[in-house]
C-alpha cells in the first residue's frame, strides 16, 4: 500500500449534520471548537461531565466557515477505549486525520497545515506500524533507563538554578526544560540548537488563535470580544510566520544530513525509515519532524506544571506523598488522569456502525475527549477528586489508547517521576500561587505560564523576590 498524502485529499466530505436521528438529544450552550473554553481550568470537565450524563454521543455542529463542520462528541470511557481498540472501523487516516477540525480554508501548500496530517499518527494498519516500530529502540526499558541518568542530572542543574529565587515561573525555569533535553538527547540534537526548540513550542502552541485571528481579520468569522482581548498583535503573528518557516527549514536540514550520514540517534531513524521500499516524502518528514517536537515536549511540561497546581490545591495528598514517597509513581498516574494534557484525538467511520445505542454513519468524525473519558465515574469514582492512593490511575487514556497509543509514554513517565523525587526532596513545600496562563488550544492543556513559591507561602523568601 503506497504513502500517498493525506494533505492532497482536502476539502474532505463535509458533514453538517448526522445521517441517523439523535439517540441523545440535546441543548448545548458551548461551543468545544472555541479555543478560550480550554483557558478557563475546569470549565470543559464540567461541560464533559454534563455530555457524559445526558448525551454521551452528541453531534456537535460547527459554523459554515470551517472547512469540516460537524463531528460526534465521546465522552465515556468505554466509548473512547472501543472506538480507539477498532481502527478497521474508525480510522486514523481518512478525513485528514486526526484533529477536531481543520479549521477554516486554508493552502495545503503551507507546512504546518500539511504536516498536521502528514505524519504516524494519521495512518493505519500496516503503513502506520512501518512508521512506528523502526522507534522503538528508542523507548525500550534498558534505554529508557540510561537515559533517566542524564535526565536526573539536568533535573539536579535546574533545581540549582532556583533555589536562591525563592518563586519562579515553573514553565519557564523546570517543566520546558526537562522534556526538551530529555528529547534533544534522543534526537541528538546540538546543545546550541536546542533553545530554539522551546521558543517553537511557544509558537506552535499559538498556531490555532494565529489560525482564527486570522480568518477573523478576512471576515471569514466574527471574534467574540474575549478573543479578540486574546487576539495576538500583527508583530506577533509576523514572528509566527518566521519561526514556523525557521523551525521546518531546519528540521529539513538536520533530517537531511542524517539521511547522508547518519549516526546513533532517533533523528537518524526517522530520516531512513522505510514504507513499501521507499524513503518518506518530504512531506511525511515535515509532519514526523512536527509531530516529535510538539508530542516529545508537550505532555511531560503540561503534567509536571500541572501536578505541582493539583499538589497545591489538594493539601492532604500532598502530605501523603511527602510522608511516603513511593506514593510518587502512582502520583504521577493519577496526575496524568487529572491533567490529561493531550485534549483529544480524532476519527473518521470507515463504514455504518452503532455506538452506545447511537448510529453513526460512514464518512461521520468522532472526537475522542480524553480528558472527558479520564473523569468517567463509571471507571474513576469520585473522579474530581486529586488521590495519589487511587488503585486504578494508571487505567486513564492521557496517552490514548491501542495502537496509536503515544510512543513516548514510557519517557514520560520517568521524566515525571524522577522530576517529581527531586523537586519534593528539594522543595516540599513548593506551592502554586495561583497566577497561571493556559494557552488558547483545543488540543493540548497548554500550560504557558505557572507561578510558584518554593519555599511554600508562609515561608520566609529571599529578600531578592521580596517585591516579585
Amino acid at each position: 500500500m503506497a504513502l500517498e498524502l493525506n494533505s492532497s485529499k482536502q476539502p474532505f466530505v463535509k458533514i453538517n449534520s448526522p445521517k441517523y436521528n439523535l439517540k441523545f438529544p440535546f441543548e448545548r450552550n458551548f461551543d468545544l471548537t472555541d479555543l478560550m473554553l480550554f483557558t478557563k481550568g475546569d470549565e470543559p470537565y464540567q461541560h464533559f461531565a454534563n455530555l457524559r450524563k445526558n448525551a454521551p454521543v452528541y453531534f456537535h455542529e460547527t459554523g459554515p466557515e470551517d472547512s469540516e463542520p460537524g463531528f460526534w462528541v465521546l465522552t465515556k470511557y468505554k466509548d473512547i477505549e472501543f472506538v480507539s481498540k477498532n481502527q478497521e472501523i474508525f480510522s486514523s487516516q481518512l478525513a485528514g486525520g486526526t484533529a477536531l477540525t481543520h479549521g477554516f480554508e486554508q493552502q495545503d501548500d503551507l507546512p504546518l497545515y500539511r504536516s498536521t496530517m502528514d505524519h504516524m499518527l494519521s495512518l493505519d494498519g500496516m503503513l502506520h506500524l512501518s512508521m512506528r516500530n523502526p522507534h522503538m529502540a528508542f523507548f525500550n526499558p534498558k534505554y529508557v533507563s540510561n537515559l533517566r541518568k542524564k535526565v536526573e542530572l539536568k533535573v539536579d542543574q535546574l533545581l540549582d538554578q532556583i533555589a536562591p529565587l525563592g518563586r519562579c515561573n515553573l514553565v519557564e525555569a523546570v517543566s520546558a526544560e526537562v522534556p526538551m533535553f530529555t528529547l534533544c538527547e534522543m534526537l541528538g540534537v546540538p546543545e546550541e540548537d536546542r533553545p530554539k526548540i522551546i521558543e517553537w513550542m511557544k509558537f506552535l502552541e499559538m498556531a490555532q488563535l494565529i489560525a482564527a485571528t486570522q480568518a477573523a481579520e478576512k471576515g471569514d468569522i466574527e471574534f467574540s470580544e474575549e478573543h479578540t482581548q486574546a487576539a495576538p498583535d500583527p508583530a506577533l503573528v509576523e514572528m509566527f510566520t518566521n519561526m514556523v518557516a525557521e523551525m521546518f527549514d531546519y528540521g529539513r536540514t538536520i533530517l537531511e544530513s542524517r539521511r547522508k550520514d547518519p549516526k546513533d540517534d532517533l533523528l537518524s531513524v526517522i530520516a531512513n525509515i522505510e514504507v513499501e521500499g521507499e524513503k518518506l516524502p518530504n512531506e511525511y518528514l515535515d509532519g514526523s519532524w512536527l509531530l516529535i517536537i510538539f508530542a516529545g515536549n508537550d505532555t511531560s511540561r503540561n503534567s509536571l506544571s500541572g501536578t505541582i497546581r493539583l499538589m497545591t490545591q489538594f493539601p492532604d495528598q500532598r502530605a501523603l506523598v511527602l510522608e511516603d514517597p513511593s506514593l510518587i509513581p502512582n502520583m504521577s498516574e493519577e496526575a496524568l488522569r487529572m491533567v490529561s494534557p493531550v485534549i483529544h484525538m480524532r476519527r473518521t467511520a470507515v463504514q455504518d456502525s452503532e455506538l452506545n445505542g447511537q448510529r453513526i454513519a460512514e464518512d461521520e468524525k468522532l472526537v475522542l475527549w480524553y480528558g472527558a473519558a479520564n473523569r468517567d465515574p463509571e471507571v474513576f469514582p469520585n473522579p474530581d477528586k486529586f488521590d495519589v492512593s487511587r488503585d486504578n490511575a494508571e487505567k486513564h487514556l492521557a496517552f490514548g489508547h491501542g495502537v496509536h497509543k503515544c510512543l513516548g509514554s514510557r519517557i514520560a513517565k520517568m521524566q515525571l517521576r524522577m522530576a517529581f523525587e527531586r523537586i519534593f526532596d528539594r522543595f516540599p513545600q513548593i506551592a502554586w500561587t495561583g497566577k497561571q496562563t493556559i494557552s488558547p488550544n483545543a488540543l493540548v492543556h497548554a500550560i504557558s505560564s505557572l507561578r510558584v513559591n518554593l519555599y511554600g507561602p508562609n515561608k520566609k523568601r529571599p529578600v531578592i523576590v521580596q517585591n516579585l
